[in-house]
């Protein structure tokens, strides 16, 4: 199939982007699971990430990049349609299954949350939404106002708190003002 000079250089771009993105992706992937690395044998409380229902889903996404990066190898097509696929294929087969090995809750240095990692003296608000599911939200100090999400299994929720009021307590974590004006204090938040 040809393509007119003008599809050939939307498709060449639309490749790029995505190589670009992917490749971006997986160099933060990376980075993330190195400071995961670090912080292993440091873990206060911890509990593996729950399956998501579209794992699956990933997984057969990765399959079909690999093919089609394969495909554009041996077909003999330019390099970015090749890279493009390949690194989409590393993200889902590679990536997606590491960051699933991160295992979420409280550390010496801080929390590691879905999204990422907060240090205790970086968390400037927080508060538990005990319905549907017990998720504590941490917002980080001063202007930035990222949201941070920490699913917690039922029967980890009070040592949760506990360990959050020694951190309180203790003054590692300076609280500004509760989210969404849930108490009246710092401590009646956690």
């Amino acid at each position: 199939m040809n393509l007119s000079p003008a599809n050939q250089v939307g498709l060449t771009i639309a490749l790029v982007v995505v190589a670009v993105y992917f490749t971006i992706l997986v160099g933060w992937a990376a980075l993330r699971y190195r400071r995961f690395r670090s912080l292993s044998g440091t873990d206060l409380l911890t509990w593996q990430r729950r399956r998501r229902w579209h794992d699956g889903l990933l997984a057969g996404l990765g399959v079909a990049s690999a093919y089609v990066a394969v495909l554009n190898g041996v077909l003999g097509r330019p390099a970015h349609h090749v890279y493009s696929q390949g690194i989409m294929a590393v993200y889902f087969l590679a990536v997606v299954p590491l960051s699933g090995r991160i295992r979420l809750g409280l550390y010496r240095d801080g929390v590691w949350a879905e999204n990422g990692f907060l240090g205790w003296g970086e968390i400037g608000r927080l508060a538990f939404r005990e319905k549907p599911e017990i998720v504590l939200l941490l917002l980080r100090r001063g202007r930035r106002t990222r949201l941070y999400r920490l699913s917690i299994p039922p029967d980890e929720y009070g040592p949760v708190r506990r360990v959050l009021s020694d951190q309180i307590r203790t003054r590692r974590v300076v609280v500004e003002e509760p989210i969404l004006g849930l108490g009246s204090s710092p401590e009646t938040s956690v």
